[in-house]
């Protein structure tokens, strides 16, 4: 992993869609933005803020998640994640998230954490190789 000076931010955004409601991804039964799918989208913005840190062989897991997913969003509604890096402990990157309605509204935040690994060890190990 690379050293680094300066904030790591990343960003990553999506419109909400029949395809990512809690009604489609089962986890409510409403039209409205997922919390799961609101997650994926702030790790997308996590991966996306450490990826200039990151060798060729290396990639990073998620290993902790503690978020809230305060306000609502409906059909069609733009939705931006963004992760900030706050911290480097060894491997482990730890990041606030937040996740903005189109009008600048927050609708959820957290933090996450990530664990850098090697990705050829990593898949030898979980394939038991």
């Amino acid at each position: 992993m690379k050293e680094f000076a300066e904030k790591i931010e990343g960003t990553a955004v999506t419109t909400v869609t029949a395809a990512n409601t809690a009604k489609a991804v089962k986890s409510g039964s409403l039209d409205v933005f997922a919390t799961p799918m609101m997650l994926a989208l702030m790790e997308e913005a996590s991966c996306i803020a450490c990826a200039p840190l990151l060798d060729e062989n290396e990639t990073t897991v998620g290993t902790c998640v503690s978020i809230n997913h305060s306000k609502a969003s409906g059909i069609g509604e733009v939705i931006t994640a963004y992760a900030l890096l706050e911290s480097v402990d060894g491997r482990k990157l730890t990041f606030s998230v937040q996740a903005k309605d189109e009008s600048d509204n927050i609708i959820g935040k957290g933090k996450i954490e990530r664990f850098v690994v090697l990705k050829n060890k990593f898949l030898k190990r979980i394939n038991g190789v």
